[in-house]
């Protein structure tokens, strides 16, 4: 059972839908078989352990239920809001055979809400006797993995070079899907760990990972996320061009100046990031926005309660099609013009891929583009460490320890993995946390 999404809850930025109450959680939480090898639990990639956790709710133990999340994941209050379910935990319930699965995200949001409401103890403070480690990033990469190290015993400071902790869901993500306070409630988790985060502390200067090593950090492991977007060469130059970034992170703190109030919009992507800005700019009063995407519907990259989440908001799709030209005047961009596409080789979904499709070409008139075709990590990765192994688009290579070709440096999250989900960079940072702990336990060991 999923609450209806509000749309004057999405206007007003507020969370589109409503919690569950204890009765909503009890009934939900008794449709669970209680399988004995939970496959909801072996499909979150950050260990969260939805088996546990719904068990106890079944059973009353809701605190228990808020202590397994936190213990687990500790972005787990976030991911109740943005977590794509139906292609991780819930699409693995045993429940499908026979219903709708269980609506997990919405019972992790009940046990972590009911946690802050009523009080559980504060985590366990690191004893710090484990060794020094230094995290540049603030992200779900770099809390997991700070957060792990903690219980390791280890010094944990991150670098961060923003004024608040959290990444992604801290500058990117609409307050409608994710809560400002979810947030908040995980980070105060994580410093309640002893974990220090040092705030407008960039790390970019040259070799300033080396020095780090060098004064006595035993391990740096960097999770700086993506953060340079990618642009339409057509597209530069005119002033009413934004990447989405900056058009999400201005509106989300308040510092845009543009009025979109009965202006026409259009998004182009298809991913996650482009349905958040267009769903922004919808709620920011905008008559039309049109998501143009080489990916046809079906194709989409964007999970699907966002898909469902743009049709209710009224977004126009414009999907299989790609941007053949511009209609300005001077340095504004009046009008775009579009034709549709096909692919040459199917399931390849990329631009040197897509043929026009001659007959199909349309044109609409907009007054704000955003661009939200991808990222890739910033300059400074591979200034702040000398030869630096990478690949592709810039980002970091890994070992399965999340290791990088420099001793005493590991990577993860979107800057290691191209960007996948907040959860799995959670998933990446726990699991580099453990890489880090056996590297120093073997350096130890052969001394």
């Amino acid at each position: 059972m999923k609450k209806k999404i509000n749309r004057d809850k999405i206007q007003a930025f507020e969370s589109m839908r409503e919690p569950f109450g204890l009765q909503d959680a009890i009934r939900e939480a008794n449709r669970c078989l209680l399988c004995h090898e939970a496959p909801c639990s072996a499909g979150c990639p950050a260990g969260t352990d939805p088996g546990k956790f719904i068990r106890q709710i079944k059973f009353y133990n809701y605190k228990g239920a808020a202590r397994t999340i936190r213990n687990t994941n500790i972005l787990g209050s976030v991911c109740a809001f943005i977590c794509p379910v139906e292609k991780l935990c819930e699409q693995k319930c045993s429940v499908m055979a026979l219903e709708d699965p269980i609506n997990i995200s919405s019972l992790q949001r009940f046990a972590t809400e009911y946690g802050k409401k009523f009080g559980i103890e504060p985590l366990r403070k690191s004893s710090k006797t484990a060794g020094k480690i230094a995290i540049i990033g603030g992200g779900p990469a770099g809390m997991g993995c700070a957060s792990t190290l903690a219980k390791l015993n280890y010094d944990v400071t991150i670098f961060e070079r923003e004024e608040s902790a959290g990444g992604v869901p801290k500058w990117n993500i609409p307050a409608f899907r994710l809560p400002g306070q979810a947030l908040a409630y995980d980070i105060k988790n994580l410093t309640d760990q002893d974990v220090e985060i040092k705030y407008d502390s960039p790390i970019e200067s040259d070799n300033a990972v080396m020095a780090l090593l060098a004064d006595g950090y035993q391990a740096v492991f960097i999770s700086t996320g993506l953060n340079l977007p990618f642009y339409l060469k057509m597209l530069n130059g005119y002033e009413n061009v934004e990447d989405y970034i900056g058009f999400l992170r201005h509106n989300k703190t308040g510092k845009s100046t543009i009025s979109l109030k009965n202006k026409n919009v259009a998004i182009i992507g298809g991913g996650s990031v482009a349905i958040d800005s267009a769903l922004t700019a919808k709620a920011l009063g905008a008559k039309k926005v049109y998501l143009i995407s080489l990916e046809h519907l079906d194709e989409l990259p964007a999970d699907r309660e966002e898909i469902n989440l743009a049709r209710v908001m009224d977004i126009i799709f414009k999907s299989g099609s790609q941007i053949a030209g511009v209609i300005a005047n001077n340095k504004t961009i009046t009008g775009l013009k579009g034709i549709e596409t096909e692919w040459i080789e199917p399931g390849k979904f990329v631009p040197d891929n897509a043929r026009q499709i001659i007959g199909t070409e349309f044109s609409i008139n907009v007054d704000l583009v955003v661009q939200a075709i991808g990222t890739k990590p910033g300059p400074e990765v591979t200034r702040f460490v000398k030869n630096l192994e990478t690949r592709g688009k810039g980002t970091i290579v890994v070992n399965d320890h999340y290791e990088t070709n420099i001793p005493g440096v590991f990577a993860g999250g979107d800057v290691a993995n191209g960007g996948i989900t907040v959860v799995q960079a959670v998933a990446d940072g726990k699991k580099a946390a453990e890489g880090i702990d056996r590297y120093l336990q073997h350096n130890t060991e052969n001394q």
